[in-house]
């Protein structure tokens, strides 16, 4: 893969010419007005890109290249802003000779028509990620296709910018570029440029489920917690209340040509109640959930997951982190029946308290192994909102992109009236296409 010029900025299409330079359009099959054309992996970007002059120009080759490119920015104090930039696919479209009609030379008065077919990868090639890594797996994740990421462009209305939670301090772009190269005057064996143009063309590629991320240990999720229940002002324990929960099934994204369907899941907490004596379990309120995005990058490519490197702080040591938070659903859930059960005929019992002891404060009593206990479930659904522009998990050597699952439900206990006891949880969730 050859390194070239990086061209895309902020418009759908881009050019510079000098005056009387040759002038360059492409056109793109299935383009719409101020439209970016969305591809998918497998698919074929089709075009022609068709070149003018106003007189007789020398050239020695015409260039036409489907480009990946990703771009990060920190804000590092004191050096001031710095920034990297990974070209990441070099596609280029072969020519023949033949097919210039007057070769080495551009005449005027007639329009040259220069077909291109890309076919949009599943893979990069090995070398596109050779920086040191942890494990095979980074190499693996860095040498899929990224989606599409922080470049602005138009919506299918025509009107409004997509807005896919990417900070200005990181893009993933493609574009087409093609250019009309002659060699320099200086240095024969170099191609210098005489026009460039680049249209945009937006890039989701097909992504598969992962295996379910590994939290045990991890500073950022928590996918098993434990409270105690208390009543009045003096505080009497009236029991252990448990929520736990699991990366749940992946949010599937729909193509464009779905527009009108909902794109959901569902996740389940699963509660438990140690009651003190014969107490009965709370009475639950309500569930929310909501969504976040975390878009990680870093001006150094990344030696591993960065969901897996603890806690960062923007800007610090070249790398940031932008995290997103989308409100999905608030929903009653006091209709909840509890089911009683005996202690003595669950054998797992005294594992599933073991588990959580270490984040209560108040260890549980061995009482507790003597009671009956009590449980319920919470079924969520989760559908993303059509306000947002959402893509797919992915992880690439500057930037990635993960999501998570923030719920939070709340209780009653008796004589609490001023303050209603909550107990939150979150749990990693992939959105694949």
């Amino acid at each position: 893969m050859g390194v070239t010029s990086i061209i895309s900025r902020d418009s759908d299409t881009l050019a510079w010419t000098r005056p009387s330079q040759p002038k360059i359009d492409i056109q793109l099959v299935g383009q719409q007005p101020r439209i970016v054309n969305s591809y998918t992996t497998g698919d074929q970007i089709n075009g022609t890109a068709i070149i003018t002059v106003e007189h007789e120009t020398p050239f020695d080759e015409i260039e036409i290249v489907l480009e990946g490119s990703s771009h990060t920015t920190i804000d590092h104090v004191p050096c001031g802003r710095i920034g990297s930039e990974q070209i990441f696919l070099d596609l280029h479209q072969p020519i023949k000779e033949t097919e210039y009609l007057t070769p080495g030379v551009l005449e005027p008065a007639r329009s040259y028509s220069f077909p291109f077919r890309f076919v949009v990868p599943d893979r990069l090639l090995p070398q596109a990620c050779t920086h040191p890594r942890t494990n095979s797996h980074v190499h693996r994740a860095h040498t899929m296709l990224p989606p599409t990421l922080g470049d602005p462009m138009l919506s299918s209305d025509g009107k409004t910018l997509l807005d896919d939670m990417a900070p200005e301090m990181s893009r993933v772009s493609y574009i087409i570029r093609v250019a009309v190269l002659r060699k320099s005057s200086t240095d024969h064996c170099e191609l210098e440029s005489l026009a460039n143009h680049a249209r945009k063309v937006r890039i989701i590629p097909t992504v598969e489920e992962e295996p379910p991320i590994v939290v045990l240990n991890d500073p950022y999720y928590c996918t098993s917690k434990g409270q105690s229940g208390r009543r009045g002002v003096l505080r009497t324990k009236l029991g252990r209340l448990l929520a736990s929960s699991s990366q749940p099934k992946p949010i599937r994204l729909l193509p464009p040509s779905y527009p009108g369907d909902k794109v959901s899941t569902v996740a389940t907490v699963q509660l438990r109640f140690d009651p003190v004596g014969h107490e009965k379990p709370p009475q639950l309120g309500s569930m929310t959930s909501k969504l976040k995005a975390s878009t990680f990058y870093s001006t150094a490519p990344w030696t591993d997951f960065p969901c897996q490197s603890g806690t960062i702080s923007s800007g610090q040591g070249g790398q940031g982190v932008f995290t997103e938070s989308i409100p999905l659903l608030t929903m009653c859930v006091s209709s909840a029946e509890w089911e009683k059960h005996s202690a003595s005929s669950d054998s797992n019992r005294r594992d599933s308290i073991h588990l959580v002891t270490s984040e209560d404060p108040d260890n549980p009593s061995v009482s507790f192994f003597k009671d009956n206990y009590y449980t319920t479930s919470v079924i969520i659904p989760i559908t993303i909102p059509s306000s947002k522009t959402f893509v797919p998990t992915f992880h690439s050597c500057l930037v990635s992109r993960t999501y998570s699952l923030d719920l939070s439900l709340t209780y009653h206990t008796p004589g609490m009236n001023i303050l209603t006891p909550t107990i939150s949880l979150c749990v990693p969730i992939q959105i694949t296409t």
